[in-house]
C-alpha cells in the first residue's frame, strides 16, 4: 500500500544517491494515488521508478530482491511477507498495522487466560503480540534471520514495531524445526484457530 509515494520516491532517491541501479515498484490498490505518483516518477524523469494499481495479492514478480510494506492493515502484512518469501527476498521488512484476523480467533483455553484477555484493550495488545511474534517465527522457519523492534517513538505513532527478515545462505535445520514447533504451541496455548501467514505460506 504504497500511497502517495512518499517513503517510495525517498527510498528511490537513496538508492540513487548510493550509486545503485535499481528498479522499485510502488504497489497501491487507489489508481489515482497511482496516477499521481507515476506522474511525479515521469516528472522527476525516474524511470526505475513504478507504481502499479493492483492487489498485492495478485501481484506476480519471482524477482524481488527487498520487500518493504510499511503499516499494511491486517493481513495485507501477511500477504506482503508471502510474496516476499515465495520469490525468496533476501530483505523482508514490514511495519505490522491492525491484528484483527488473531483476535478474531483467539480463544484462550484456559480460565486464567481467559480472565486475562477479559478487556477488548487487553486482547487487542494480546493479538498484536501474539501475531506478531509468530510472523517472525515463521520467517525464521524459512530460513530468514529476524529483529522485531521499535523503529520510531511511540508518540509519532503507536504503530511503531518493525519486522526485519534477511535470508540466511545457510539456515539451520534444527533451529528452523525449533521455530516451527514454537509456533504451534503458541497457537494451542491462546486457542488460535489460524494465523493468515502460516495458511499462505501453505500454499506456495
Amino acid at each position: 500500500g504504497s500511497g502517495k509515494g512518499y517513503l517510495t520516491f525517498a527510498r528511490y532517491h537513496h538508492l540513487q544517491q548510493q550509486q545503485q541501479a535499481a528498479t522499485l515498484t510502488g504497489i497501491e490498490l487507489r489508481e489515482h494515488l497511482v496516477e499521481f505518483c507515476q506522474a511525479q516518477a515521469r516528472a522527476l524523469g525516474w524511470p526505475g521508478l513504478r507504481f502499479r494499481a493492483q492487489d498485492i495479492a495478485t501481484y506476480a514478480n519471482a524477482a524481488i530482491d527487498v520487500l518493504i510494506a510499511l503499516h499494511a492493515c491486517d493481513t495485507a502484512t501477511d500477504l506482503a511477507i508471502a510474496k516476499g518469501m515465495a520469490a525468496a527476498a533476501a530483505v523482508i521488512v514490514v511495519a505490522p498495522c491492525c491484528h484483527r484476523q488473531v483476535r478474531r480467533s483467539m480463544t484462550p483455553p484456559s480460565p486464567a487466560l481467559t480472565a486475562l484477555l477479559r478487556h477488548g484493550i487487553q486482547q487487542e495488545r494480546q493479538a498484536a503480540l501474539l501475531t506478531d511474534s509468530i510472523r517472525a517465527l515463521l520467517l525464521e522457519a524459512a530460513g530468514y534471520q529476524t529483529k522485531v523492534f521499535e523503529f520510531i517513538q511511540s508518540e509519532h505513532t503507536a504503530k511503531n514495531t518493525l519486522i526485519t527478515a534477511v535470508r540466511l545462505s545457510q539456515p539451520n535445520p534444527k533451529h528452523q524445526a525449533h521455530c516451527a514447533t514454537q509456533v504451534e504451541a503458541i497457537k494451542t496455548a491462546f486457542g488460535i484457530t489460524e494465523h493468515y501467514l502460516q495458511t499462505l505460506l501453505a500454499e506456495i
